[in-house]
């Protein structure tokens, strides 16, 4: 059985154009294509390719765990493999017979290869440098809040582990400390199950929630969110501190 085409079948049969599954599950189009193209390597993780699936299976009306199951028998066991070791496409060239390679060019490729890795490097570290500044900045913004409110920040102490367990659909976006997009603002299937460990969670329900939609562990205890009319936010801060956040917008983060 092949996955994707499971379901680009079943979403034809349905008369279901992208941009309306998109609306449906809140999964970008960018991820649903790569679902039925089979392009696993532009999903965030696996984690992320399965509970995807169980969500689009939910709105086509297939077995969800069925995809998952297959998922992991034909994906798993070689993800992370690399089909040709580093380089091999460099030295893919084979000397014709009776010539003799330049040392010139030799050298040329080398050092363009170089400059490659070099530039590349170069680019990682100004972006982790400018990632590093934002959070700094924003931490930043957020003591000074503090103080003018009166109150002092919140510091986390150590880390704090989430769980989360999907009883009945429910859109969810999960971010760690500094921004990270966890759960990407979507809906999560029934069954789903979801685990990290932060210093700093912020849990958002842009659509309102139910306690009884799924279950929440916090440092291994259930934890139950105080209830909420319409859009809803809660910081989770370590050990264990939960408190109200500001309402979400419609985008996460």
């Amino acid at each position: 059985m092949r996955i994707g085409e499971v379901l680009q079948d079943a979403r034809r049969r349905a008369g279901l154009e992208m941009r309306t599954v998109e609306e449906r599950t809140k999964i970008r189009i960018k991820y649903l294509r790569a679902l039925e193209g089979e392009d696993w390597d532009a999903l965030p993780s696996p984690a992320y390719a399965k509970g995807f699936l169980r969500t689009y299976a939910q709105l086509l009306g297939l077995d969800g765990e069925a995809l998952v199951d297959e998922f992991r028998r034909q994906v798993e066991p070689d993800r992370g493999d690399s089909a040709y070791p580093l380089g091999d496409q460099v030295l893919e060239a084979r000397r014709r017979r009776g010539e003799r390679a330049s040392g010139s060019r030799l050298w040329l490729v080398l050092g363009v290869v170089v400059l490659a890795v070099v530039g590349a490097l170069l680019v990682i570290g100004l972006t982790g440098d400018d990632e590093r500044a934002d959070r700094q900045r924003r931490q930043g913004s957020d003591e000074r809040r503090g103080q003018q409110d009166g109150r002092k920040p919140d510091r986390p102490r150590g880390t704090v582990s989430l769980a989360l367990t999907v009883v009945e659909p429910v859109e969810v976006c999960l971010l760690g400390g500094g921004g990270e997009a966890l759960i990407d603002g979507q809906v999560l299937a029934v069954g789903t199950e979801e685990a990290y460990e932060r210093r700093r969670f912020e849990l958002r329900f842009p659509k309102g929630f139910d306690n009884e939609q799924f279950r929440l562990e916090i440092a291994g205890k259930r934890r139950r969110l105080p209830k909420a009319q319409g859009p809803a936010a809660y910081e989770i801060i370590a050990p264990q501190r939960v408190k109200t956040a500001p309402p979400p917008g419609e985008e996460c983060p």
